[in-house]
């Protein structure tokens, strides 16, 4: 009887308790191009494989998924409108179910957490609002809609999905909202805002997924700044900005998109001008932020995106028209930069879709 190697038995258990990653598409919004543009995802290399291109109307924006992951929204900006996808699994596919003019050129979208509800905000008109989500996914009847103040960059639910935030880049500030799951209605909190330092400009935001902090990216900053979230009101205290630029740097410099990785550990910022996204590591205890570095990008990156695992980023440039991809390290949080393709012309959204 032979006798298999000690290592080759461990190596076999191994793999049989490894749960297999789930496989990934990558879909960009091309505003210039009026496109989604597919990617097969290698998650292992990180390398992208072109895989289709979906012609619009209009030209894309901010996508969000629904939370069973079967639907994809996307900002059909120049059209005023949100467009609904059918994600297709198996076939790895994506099929228009149609598109809703919400008479607002809607920046940024989001659902909550029931995803019974679409939250949007409109840059150019200062007015965020929400919509009702039908059983077949498409939007239904308008909810709310709330007059804010120039240059709306975001909207959010926290994770009680109690209450929605709105950073706007003008008036140097995060807007705060009650938010009834129920009915899908906003109320304006009290304070209805908060402001930072001056000339930060708040632009995108993140939860960390423990700790009662958010983070935000200051577009005129350049920088992040890290608030308290009262749980109990709903409203935001801010209390650290860190520069997202390294010393030595003395051009123009703008951050766009922000991440957080799901262990809370670290968190990501996007640097145009410097064209590169900066990293943090976070303090589970404060959550208070310490620089980690930089790694480049193309040309003015946008948007970024996290693969579900962690162990992917991917960046957009908007003035290159291509995508960088990079691995991880889940231990320290540095990127490393893997492969490089063109894209789409002024990809303004780079989104991850995890297949089943």
């Amino acid at each position: 009887m032979t006798t298999q190697p000690l290592f080759a038995v461990l190596l076999c258990a191994m793999l049989a308790t490894t749960p297999a990653l789930a496989e990934q598409l990558l879909c960009v919004s091309a505003s210039t191009d009026k496109q989604l543009v597919l990617y097969d995802v290698d998650l292992p290399s990180g390398a992208l494989k072109l895989r289709n291109k979906i012609a619009l109307k209009g030209s894309p924006g901010s996508q969000c998924i629904s939370p069973d992951g079967n639907r994809l929204y996307v900002s059909i900006r120049s059209l005023d409108s949100v467009a609904v996808f059918k994600i297709h699994h198996k076939q790895r596919s994506l099929e228009h179910l149609g598109t809703t003019n919400i008479t607002a050129n809607a920046a940024y979208i989001s659902l909550d957490r029931t995803g019974k509800t679409l939250l949007w905000a409109s840059y150019s008109s200062g007015v965020v609002g929400s919509y009702r989500i039908q059983s077949n996914g498409q939007l239904g009847s308008a909810i709310s809609r709330i007059p804010t103040a120039r240059c709306a960059h975001a909207i959010l639910t926290d994770p009680s999905n109690q209450y929605v935030f709105a950073p706007h880049t003008g008036p140097n500030a995060v807007y705060q909202f009650h938010f009834s799951p129920a009915d899908g209605k906003l109320t304006p909190n009290q304070p209805a805002f908060v402001r930072p330092a001056d000339g930060l400009e708040p632009r995108h935001l993140a939860f960390h997924p423990t700790l009662p902090v958010v983070y935000c990216d200051d577009e005129a900053g350049a920088s992040v700044t890290a608030y308290h979230f009262n749980r109990e009101t709903g409203t935001l205290d801010p209390f650290q900005t860190v520069t997202t630029l390294p010393p030595d740097f003395s051009g123009n410099n703008s951050c766009a998109d922000i991440e957080i990785t799901s262990d809370g550990r670290f968190v990501y910022a996007s640097n145009r001008g410097h064209n590169s996204v900066a990293g943090f590591g976070v303090d589970l205890e404060s959550g208070k932020l310490t620089a980690i570095g930089q790694a480049p990008t193309g040309d003015t990156p946008r948007s970024f995106n996290l693969s579900p695992d962690g162990t992917l980023l991917v960046a957009a440039g908007q003035a290159s028209h291509d995508l960088h991809s990079y691995r991880r390290d889940s231990n320290s949080g540095k990127l490393t930069r893997g492969s490089q393709l063109p894209t789409g012309k002024g990809p303004a959204w780079v989104q991850f879709i995890t297949l089943r």
